[in-house]
């Protein structure tokens, strides 16, 4: 009973690994067809647009790091997203001071998670590292 529950969840997670990988390829076809509204919005900064066009950008931005995350599955990626997507709220949106406050806030506090968080895990990739070859 033991034996049969564990192929099924190594069935499901090899299941999901493929509905991610197609996924990260439908994100990558979304991406490739916006860049393709670029040039046209090139256009329009002329006009007045150009925050049109950074949003444009800071979406593909985030569709890039988002088929990342989903390759990797590390915590740097997600990071990253969280970075580019706050990053993109407060220079897009029109914001009041408290929430562009709150979002520059949020921005350290992710700097200070990456900062903290990535040394912490690699001390404890190098102490295992470390013991594997004392062994």
């Amino acid at each position: 009973m033991v034996e049969r529950l564990h192929k099924c969840r190594k069935f499901i997670f090899y299941l999901l690994g493929w509905l991610e990988l197609i996924v990260s390829v439908l994100i990558v076809i979304g991406i490739v067809v916006y860049l393709f509204s670029v040039p046209k919005m090139i256009s329009d900064i002329a006009n007045g647009g150009f925050n049109g066009y950074l949003s444009v950008l800071f979406d593909i931005l985030i569709g890039i790091e988002l088929v990342k995350l989903l390759c990797r599955n590390d915590l740097y990626s997600m990071v990253e997203i969280l970075l580019f997507a706050v990053t993109r709220h407060i220079i897009i949106e029109r914001l009041t001071i408290l929430e562009t406050l709150i979002g520059v806030v949020a921005i350290a506090a992710l700097f200070a998670i990456r900062k903290f968080l990535f040394l912490y895990q690699e001390t404890h990739e190098q102490i295992r590292h470390r013991r594997e070859h004392m062994d």
